[in-house]
């Protein structure tokens, strides 16, 4: 055969960029494709809820959102030791079977910075640690851990997300610890001190650069306020500014409006505060308080964001938040649920009324706004 024959080299030419195409064909079509991000509440563990026969049942009637994602995000508000007993306010531990449920029903990444973090010091942070290894290789799958470590010389590090084709980068941080620590086994940056902020961000603008999706979660600010404080909503933004695509807050345990933020080309979010996913902060409410401010701490939402890539830079394209409600089940026992499904179903007691009536003030009161 004449190797040299044009007619040869061309029809070689074809056949290969042909089969090029067919290889590369789904990595573009994965790189184009759009994520979808849930962001969950506080899961707190009061009495009430560590008392719950099967925590499964917690998450029973909203778990096909949180399965059916790319990733869920929850913040953890307690230590996970099982060597000592579980406990509540205003020390919190809770054991792995807690957690497993939570995985289980679909959450994959776990923010450990808050202001119970520190509970019951050094130990209760190594043994969350070993606590997250265990929960992490006996999941079937990848789940991430951020906001802790064992060993105060090494550096915080963003957990690595890939995903999807894509590179993600989550870093879990807190404004404060109950407890003082002696030595900085908590990844805490108070947004009210100037120094720590301007530090915090120039350690910010080297590490998004190694991501294509850059989220930070916070915990921080002022309880029950249903309106960010200004110096926080400031240091959001800066976040935003240094590269950050979503800023994922919480501990107010109420939840605050949602902000859309354009930098350049590209939109981030901000979620000052998710609420609290599940509490037994509302476990004395009865039908006549749908106006009262307690009322806020047993509802929020799932915020689902939605991700688009472009050339490799991410872009938040939507938010859409699924409003849920703390509710006593069939035992008694608190668990979530969507909060349109509970003002649809007959209720007795004046409770059909109560639901109607808070996702009515929910919807007014949490419109996002563009900034």
């Amino acid at each position: 055969m004449d190797y040299n024959n044009n007619e040869f080299f061309m029809t070689k030419l074809f056949f290969l960029l042909m089969v090029s195409c067919f290889i590369a064909y789904p990595l573009l079509a994965e790189k184009n494709r759009i994520l979808r991000l849930t962001f969950l509440g506080d899961i707190m563990a009061h009495t009430a809820n560590y008392l719950v026969q099967d925590y499964h049942s917690i998450y029973n009637r909203v778990k096909d959102v949180l399965l059916e994602d790319d990733l869920t995000f929850a913040n953890l508000e307690f230590t996970i030791d099982d060597s000592r007993p579980y406990s509540s306010y205003p020390r919190f531990n809770v054991h792995s079977d807690y957690v497993q449920a939570a995985i289980n029903c679909g959450v994959d990444v776990f923010s450990l910075a808050n202001n119970h973090s520190f509970d019951l010091g050094s130990e209760g942070v190594l043994q969350t640690l070993l606590a997250s290894y265990r929960l992490s290789a006996a999941a079937g799958r990848d789940v991430w851990f951020s906001g802790i470590r064992g060993n105060i010389k090494q550096d915080f590090e963003p957990e690595i997300i890939n995903i999807g084709g894509f590179r993600i980068g989550f870093l879990a941080v807190t404004q404060l610890s109950n407890l003082y620590q002696p030595f900085h086994y908590i990844h805490a940056v108070n947004y009210l001190d100037r120094r720590e902020v301007d530090s915090f961000l120039e350690y910010l603008r080297e590490e998004v650069s190694g991501f294509e999706l850059f989220i930070l979660s916070y915990h921080g600010g002022r309880e029950y306020s249903l309106t960010p404080e200004p110096e926080k909503l400031r240091f959001f933004r800066e976040l935003v500014a240094a590269g950050v695509h979503i800023v994922y807050g919480h501990h107010p345990h109420v939840m605050q409006p949602v902000e859309l933020v354009k930098v350049g080309e590209r939109n981030g979010v901000i979620i000052p505060s998710a609420g609290n996913f599940i509490s037994a902060m509302t476990r004395d409410i009865d039908p006549g308080m749908a106006n009262d401010p307690i009322a806020f701490t047993g509802d929020s939402a799932l915020f689902t964001v939605e991700v688009g890539f472009d050339q490799g830079e991410a872009t938040v394209l939507r938010v859409n938040p699924l409003f849920i409600s703390n509710r006593l089940n069939e035992n008694g026992e608190i668990v979530v649920d969507k909060l349109e499904r509970l003002e649809e179903e007959q209720q007795e007691g004046g409770w059909s009324r109560y639901y109607k009536e808070r996702h009515r003030i929910l919807t007014e009161l949490f419109i996002i706004k563009e900034n």
